[in-house]
């Protein structure tokens, strides 16, 4: 997705919807940690970004809190990039800090939601939107 599409998509909620869910999937992604297979982000990290954006109200202040925990590897390449890509256009105010709140919440909601039903994101061929993330789910509840 191009960086125009991206900026554009943050200004509705089921867009926010659906780019929370490819920013989710991607952090919940299975990678090598040592000898075992766990999540490409833990779930407290995804966690404290929310927290981060609550306490310190800057979306720049985000974006080098994101940068850095992917340098100190707590954010894969591929999550970083989408979170960078969504937010990165968006300006100090509080319309857009009200954004990025929502889109991180969005995050953590579909984060755990994946992670406490024990869904293995790699067989979520072709998922790439909301919709058919919760059409997913209803066949296999």
């Amino acid at each position: 997705m191009n960086r125009i599409l991206v900026s554009q998509l943050v200004k509705t909620d089921t867009d926010l919807l659906d780019i929370a869910t490819r920013i989710a999937m991607s952090a919940l992604t299975p990678v090598q940690k040592g000898k075992e297979q766990k999540p490409a982000v833990d779930a407290s990290t995804i966690n404290n970004l929310l927290t981060y954006i609550q306490s310190r109200k800057s979306i720049k202040e985000l974006l080098a809190y994101i940068l850095r925990q992917t340098g100190r590897g707590e954010i894969d390449r591929n999550t970083s990039k989408l979170l960078l890509s969504a937010l990165k256009d968006l300006k100090e105010n509080e319309e857009d800090i009200n954004k990025a709140l929502e889109l991180l919440g969005y995050v953590k909601w579909i984060y755990e939601t994946l992670d406490g039903l024990e869904i293995d994101v790699t067989q979520l061929k072709g998922v790439d939107n909301f919709q058919k993330l919760v059409n997913e789910l209803v066949k296999r509840m």
